[in-house]
């Protein structure tokens, strides 16, 4: 069946969401099911990393609770990836594929795959592919911005350029974010109206998480001048120095997991399960926990632990003692 395309009468029976954009898929997911008008009792979830694939194939291929249709949903179908993870659940891949070959009418059978790229040399991926199969991947940057000046131009919104810079510099990192953000902006600008720095400053939340992963990443590349301005900006913008180093903490002890994982001989699929993460932020965790010596993350470590002791405790100024170890570190 491939590629559902617009004008299509026949609705699939099957269709398979994969890519990093978790976040997108949901979005598509949710249209598709909409189009079908299935009530919440007739629409099941199953995780594939804690439940077993043929017991969401056989709940697919019983009949519907009164009604005409109903709709089953395995998420994190990840051994359709091309990285496998070491250590998955024994699903029965050989009775997916038996439904596969003669799906129910009345049954939608969505499956989605969290991965960067399907393999192609799966048998299952070589059914799905006549059936539905849709990408969902992360947005790049240039997308975002067309995306960003197509929901201003439909509300005949005119925004100025520093103030688009600045609104993408907050959301890039995250296509839901993005999406919530502009809404919000929507929101409090009239139609019609002009967007301007100030009001970006004013409304758009700053993603603190993934500014305090630039820090990070930074640091391991001891590059202290990009970690120091990307701290100081967030300072001026009135974000906590404490709830900075916090999340600081909480990444450099997901990079001594991340580091003893790998150790154990565990790929970055396996991290990217254990933490639920897109692949493209488990890459970046496992470069990372590569980057530097199991030594160097302790030390960084027990570095921070020490300044939260000491911050807590008054001995020193929370947004200097940040700064100090940026620079010495």
């Amino acid at each position: 069946m491939g590629v559902m395309k617009a004008g299509d009468t026949m609705d699939p029976q099957v269709i398979l969401f994969y890519g990093e954009d978790t976040f997108y898929t949901k979005l598509k997911m949710n249209k598709v099911i909409k189009r079908f008008d299935v009530d919440e009792y007739n629409i099941t979830h199953y995780d594939l990393d804690e439940t077993l694939l043929q017991d969401a194939v056989a709940d697919a291929m019983t009949i519907p609770f009164m009604s005409d249709m109903k709709v089953v949903i395995c998420h994190n179908a990840r051994f359709l990836g091309k990285e496998k993870a070491k250590k998955s659940l024994p699903h029965d891949e050989a009775m997916l594929g038996a439904y596969l070959q003669n799906p129910p009418e009345e049954t939608l059978l969505i499956v989605t795959a969290p991965v960067k790229q399907l393999d192609d040399k799966h048998a299952l991926v070589k059914q799905f592919r006549k059936h539905e199969v849709v990408e969902c991947k992360l947005k790049s940057s240039q997308d975002l911005v067309a995306w960003a000046r197509r929901q201003f131009g439909q509300h005949a919104i005119n925004v100025d350029e520093d103030a688009l810079k600045a609104f993408m510099k907050r959301v890039e990192h995250s296509t839901e974010f993005a999406y919530l953000e502009m809404r919000k902006l929507l929101l409090y600008v009239d139609e019609g109206k002009h967007i301007d720095l100030a009001t970006i400053e004013k409304v758009v939340t700053r993603n603190v998480e993934d500014n305090v992963f630039a820090i990070t990443n930074a640091l391991l590349k001891k590059d202290a001048r990009r970690a120091l301005e990307v701290y100081r900006d967030l300072i001026a913008h009135s974000e906590d120095p404490l709830r900075i180093l916090n999340i600081i903490v909480t990444k450099y002890r997901e990079m001594l997991h991340a580091r003893t994982l790998l150790d154990r001989g565990k790929t970055q699929a396996d991290i990217q399960a254990y933490y639920n993460v897109s692949s493209g932020r488990a890459y970046y965790m496992v470069q990372n926990a590569k980057s530097a010596s199991m030594e160097t993350i302790q030390n960084h470590l027990t570095q921070l632990e020490k300044l939260d002791y000491h911050i807590k405790s008054g001995r020193v100024d929370k947004k200097v003692a940040l700064e100090l170890f940026i620079l010495h570190t």
